[in-house]
């Protein structure tokens, strides 16, 4: 049996239109399936995690990242498989697995039941992460787009909310501990995923691979706030990892502290603290994927 989690909200409605011909689809190959509508922030967690104590064998998210996470965050530690209908706003996590945004196509992708298994990453023991987790000036770009997201989307929404943001931003020292190597820098931002894109298309971290047992690290070092306008062209081909303000690395296991209490955006949403650990959690999720 295959559930539906669709977020009514994502896409500016378009995931809640999308519901009859889902259904049609569903009928005319004779499968079993459920739809459920989230009705709050955090309820397709809920949702998910009821749904994986019944006879679900996948259970998809219809919406954005956002409803991804909330997924995910619902079905761990079960054996019940992901599938994903991307119809939000960015849909980075699909774009990794070139999951279609065509319902046809993302659903014979569901049928077709090849699972693959990927890595997670967990922030503050309790949140799973399977896209990237940020800091910096990117994760108040998350703020302001949700602002604007109703009209625009993709690239085009993280290019105007980082404009509205770059404006007044303070770059800010952290301190770092990647496994066991202890560093000290004033950042623009700092991003730690397990797949590449971020920002509706950006390819923040473009060497990241979900099962390999690592999460990937960027660190873009304070620069001339002009500078980084010409850096963003090259992240949207993940060309920007040459530039000398930018570290890259692999870990395990990452710890960071910040003077005060900062935002971090994971796979989109957004969490105020000044230590944060996130460590990798190997072949913790099923993904339907092509």
């Amino acid at each position: 049996m295959i559930a539906f989690i669709v977020n009514p909200t994502a896409g500016n409605g378009k995931a809640y239109k999308m519901i009859p011909k889902i259904e049609k689809l569903m009928k005319e190959r004779n499968v079993d399936y459920k739809v459920f509508i989230t009705k709050y922030p955090g309820h397709g967690t809920k949702l998910a995690e009821e749904a994986s104590k019944s006879n679900f064998d996948i259970i998809v998210a219809v919406g954005g990242d956002g409803t991804v996470h909330e997924v995910i965050n619902g079905i761990n530690n079960t054996d019940v498989a992901l599938g994903i209908i991307p119809l939000g706003t960015g849909n980075d996590f699909a774009r990794y697995f070139r999951i279609p945004k065509n319902v046809d196509k993302a659903l014979e992708i569901l049928l077709k039941g090849k699972i693959k298994l990927i890595d997670s990453a967990v922030v503050n023991k309790y949140i799973t992460c399977n896209n990237i987790a940020n800091i910096g000036l990117d994760a108040d770009v998350a703020a302001e787009i949700t602002k604007s997201k109703k009209f625009v989307g993709g690239i085009f929404a993280y290019t105007l909310g980082l404009i509205n943001v770059l404006i007044k931003y303070k770059p800010y020292s952290i301190k770092i501990d990647i496994d066991g190597k202890k560093i000290k820098r004033k950042i623009m931002l700092a991003a730690f995923g397990n797949c590449s894109f971020y920002g509706g298309g950006f390819k923040i971290l473009p060497d990241a691979n979900p099962d390999d047992g690592y999460i990937d690290v960027i660190i873009v070092n304070e620069i001339n706030k002009l500078k980084l306008l010409f850096l963003l062209p090259m992240a949207i081909f993940g060309k920007h990892t040459v530039l000398k303000c930018v570290e890259m690395y692999k870990a395990e296991k990452i710890q960071i502290s910040t003077e005060k209490e900062v935002a971090m955006c994971v796979d989109g949403e957004v969490l105020l603290s000044n230590n944060i650990v996130l460590h990798v959690k190997r072949n913790s999720v099923k993904i339907c994927t092509d």
